[in-house]
């Protein structure tokens, strides 16, 4: 199954890679803004999480969450929101609105966070996904 990292923070798109390298049954890519993420979803959608920063110049992760949910084939992909705003702060809780209409988000993490935490929450999502046989 293929994840889609996207941050435009190069170390945090690394360190989040190499948290789930061990996981074998992911293959994992990456991108380093929303441009580049909606051009690899554009081309191929068959991800099975895309992890998302909401904080990114130009294309936010809300915007890419938007550009999302108007594309058949896109808003089949589950979203893991990854952000340094903290969870409780006020503009988190204004975008948490935009996130409740946005059907694809499947749960939000505050930077900084433990990888266990994080891989935890990539497999249930991805897990999840899973066709049931």
């Amino acid at each position: 199954m293929r994840v889609l990292i996207v941050d435009n923070d190069i170390n945090t798109v690394e360190t989040l890679k190499a948290s789930l390298s061990g996981e074998k049954d992911l293959t994992i890519d990456t991108a380093y803004g929303g441009k580049e993420a909606l051009g690899k979803m554009t081309a191929n959608p068959d991800y099975a999480l895309l992890v998302l920063d909401i904080m990114m110049p130009e294309v936010s992760g809300i915007d890419v969450c938007a550009a999302m949910v108007g594309s058949e084939k896109m808003r089949r992909i589950p979203v893991l929101l990854v952000s340094a705003l903290p969870i409780e702060s006020k503009e988190f809780q204004l975008s948490l609105n935009k996130f409740n209409e946005l059907a694809v988000i499947k749960d939000v993490m505050e930077k900084p966070f433990a990888m266990n935490d994080f891989i935890a929450k990539v497999r249930a999502i991805v897990d999840g996904a899973k066709p049931v046989r």
